[in-house]
């Protein structure tokens, strides 16, 4: 540390494109180490550079992408090459010198990682870690694979094709809403805080960061992250819902508005508003334009998200989801107190009568990796914490995301046929509307012939059947 380089020139085919492996970056390089960078006289600084090497430990190969607190770097992870790990690379986030000598710029550093790391979900990087070298301070998080979705969107004037956004506004809305059920607002969401992958796959990235403050002056509608030094707050106008500029405490339908902006986005190519700040599209009357195409669901969806006033906007990105998917709002419509009563005797039913017939998954729930357990056993804890609070839609959810990551395991199963029983025996008793729920079911018993010929849920759809 501490030897001054003159900023090099920056190859703009560089910035946030991800090169190649490239193998001679392997080599250990006695003069490759982190070098301090020199800030120039018009306040800008010099970035690291590929082959530049943080804490002994991370070698840059490229810049990811860049944003109001810092950037995001392609590196490979020494350690895990001397351990002949299959892919050595991890990404780095470095505070930008700007803001790396303020000591709560730090902390707010911190903030995001230990927030990150209560974040276990395959919509969210995944942050390994928090540490300095030197000046310089920085996370390690996941390596991410793809491009911004920002870019993604520009790529595309006209919009995406709706395959792709559907499984794009999924992965958002299941991300957002775990971090919600766990008490966490992200508060600076945008397509330049998340990354896609080839699959479509999207991950979340900069929990933490900010804190919804006023911004003082006339809040510009650019899309780079503005931040409040005093009380390190930081919205991006044209994604920040109104109350953010108010100063209102973080809510989720902040965030709920950031995405339907995104959905907009990626289904039409542009922002609703012209990517003008909330509050001068309210004041101007702005209305966003209807898109063509939509089915009434998805619109409402993305018209519910773009409200201004909070009280009027969806609250939750669960919620969003279950609107746009047009999927388990029967499930909203029975009353907690007659689920539960008869969800808990069919539960113990279902366990006492049926545990012997049950087949075993493919491989035993102790022999998948240790991640994949704690995973599942997370996404169960979140069903049960979604149930006992009346959100049956957001435990549905939960139980079929474990699911999906361990097939047959038979206390994901025995959660969903509780569930269900519960739902189905109480549409029946109470007479109401069971077809949205027949669709739910059916949804599920298509995931696998497991559940598409399991006893207990063929028995609920012929109940659900007879009785409409």
């Amino acid at each position: 540390m501490g030897t001054q380089v003159t900023k090099q020139t920056e190859n703009a085919e560089s910035v946030r494109q991800l090169d190649d492996f490239d193998k001679t970056l392997l080599r250990v390089d006695a003069d490759a180490t982190i070098r301090s960078r020199a800030v120039e006289a018009t306040g800008s600084t010099a970035e690291l550079v590929p082959g530049d090497v943080v804490k002994d430990r991370f070698e840059i190969v490229s810049i990811l992408g860049r944003g109001g607190m810092g950037v995001v770097y392609r590196a490979i992870d020494r350690r895990k090459v001397e351990a002949q790990d299959r892919d050595p690379h991890v990404a780095l986030k470095a505070l930008s010198a700007t803001w790396q000598q303020d000591d709560r710029m730090v902390i707010a550093l911190q903030r995001e990682a230990r927030k990150a790391q209560t974040l276990a979900h395959p919509n969210i990087a995944t942050v390994f870690d928090f540490d300095r070298d030197g000046d310089l301070v920085y996370i390690t998080m996941e390596q991410l694979a793809g491009q911004p979705l920002d870019e993604v969107i520009r790529q595309h004037p006209q919009g995406m094709p709706r395959h792709q956004v559907k499984s794009i506004i999924r992965g958002l809305c299941l991300g957002l809403a775990y971090a919600h059920n766990k008490g966490i607002v992200h508060s600076d969401f945008k397509p330049g805080n998340v990354f896609l992958n080839e699959g479509f796959n999207p991950k979340i990235l900069d929990f933490g960061i900010a804190r919804a403050t006023p911004v003082a002056g006339d809040a510009s509608a650019s899309s780079q992250t503005q931040f409040d030094a005093g009380d390190l707050g930081a919205l991006t106008p044209s994604y920040a819902a109104l109350e953010m500029f108010q100063g209102a405490p973080p809510h989720p339908a902040d965030d709920v508005y950031a995405l339907a902006i995104t959905a907009y986005q990626l289904l039409g190519g542009r922002h609703p508003f012209n990517s003008q700040p909330a509050p001068k599209a309210r004041a101007a009357g702005m209305k966003p334009e209807p898109l063509r195409g939509l089915k009434r669901r998805e619109w409402q969806a993305i018209r519910g998200g773009l409200e201004f006033e909070r009280k009027n906007r969806i609250a939750h990105a669960q919620e969003f989801l279950r609107v746009f998917e047009g999927r388990k709002s029967a499930l909203l419509a029975i009353s907690a107190a007659a689920l539960l009563a008869v969800a808990l005797g069919a539960y113990y039913a279902y366990v006492q009568v049926e545990e012997h017939d049950r087949i075993a998954p493919d491989t035993a729930f102790t022999a998948l990796p240790e991640n994949t357990q704690s995973l599942i056993n997370q996404h169960l804890a979140d069903g049960d914490m979604s149930r006992k609070f009346g959100d049956y839609a957001g435990a549905l959810a939960s139980y079929e995301q474990a699911y999906a990551l361990h097939p047959r395991n038979p206390d994901v199963t025995g959660r969903l046929i509780d569930l269900l029983t519960g739902l189905v025996n109480s549409a029946v008793n109470q007479g109401t509307d069971r077809s949205a729920l027949l669709a739910n079911l059916e949804d599920i018993m298509v995931t696998d012939g497991f559940l598409g010929t399991h006893p207990r849920l063929k028995d609920l759809r012929q109940k659900l059947e007879t009785t409409r």
